[in-house]
């Protein structure tokens, strides 16, 4: 079977720093299997000079405090739903990354093909994580809400419908069954991205495995535009977070 991977792009960003981030993704993958979600004013996303593109408006994507205020991606997983039945039937599998989580070798797609193969699993994700009875600040965060655990109960395929999983919220990688599977599940309640995603996934009976050793350069914090170079050396297929790269002339990125 032929597969063909939509990468899935979410940024807020000005007009001129998605054209770069364009510009870099054009390196790894066509620009036709790019789908952008911008999460922004009309009149800027008026201004990208992509043509698959559509606009994303939801407060609880738009949060600051994303883990205290349950950000959620239900919004853009709905939205590329609808463009893929639309306009992207071809597509077998979604690259979701948000903006500043980058590839870094031109076969990643490929890879990342390979990789859910060899684990028999419909998604990837980075740092999963079994969480329920442990102490993990998501977890207890979500337990005291009314209905939290009997959200996951009302559907769950599994025996144990009480499991919870958390994985990294900035990159991910699906077939499209699970990814479109997950997008159709309304949230009766506010649950946080990091645990809604890959416990949602479980549920409905879809098999999710962690990065492994690609994980040692995705993380939550800081700024990794100087460790690019150092990232491809030491075998990274993709690099989180990249805060600035966007921001400079074409001519000052290595």
């Amino acid at each position: 079977m032929n597969h063909r991977v939509l990468n899935l792009l979410l940024t807020h960003q000005p007009p001129a720093a998605v054209a770069r981030m364009l510009e870099w993704w054009r390196g790894y993958c066509p620009a036709d299997d790019v789908l952008i979600v911008f999460n922004g004013a009309p009149e800027t996303f008026a201004q990208i000079a992509h043509p698959q593109k559509i606009r994303v408006t939801d407060p609880r994507l738009s949060t600051r405090d994303h883990q205290r205020e349950r950000q959620s991606y239900g919004a853009v997983w709905r939205g590329a739903s609808q463009w893929l039945a639309e306009y992207g039937r071809e597509f077998t599998h979604v690259h979701f990354a948000e903006y500043d989580h980058l590839p870094l070798v031109e076969n990643f797609n490929a890879l990342q093909l390979s990789r859910l193969e060899a684990e028999h699993a419909d998604v990837l994700g980075f740092q999963l994580a079994r969480v329920d009875g442990t102490n993990q600040p998501h977890y207890l965060y979500h337990l005291p809400q009314a209905g939290f655990l009997e959200h996951w109960a009302c559907f769950s395929v599994r025996r144990e419908p009480g499991v919870v999983l958390s994985m990294f919220g900035s990159g991910s990688f699906w077939t499209r069954e699970a990814f479109e599977a997950v997008a159709g599940v309304a949230e009766p309640l506010p649950i946080y991205l990091e645990i809604s995603l890959p416990t949602t996934a479980h549920h409905l009976g879809y098999r999710l495995r962690d990065w492994g050793e690609q994980n040692r350069h995705v993380r939550s914090l800081g700024n990794f535009a100087d460790r690019i170079e150092q990232a491809r050396r030491d075998g990274v297929w993709t690099l989180h977070p990249v805060k600035t790269l966007w921001n400079d002339p074409p001519a000052n990125r290595n």
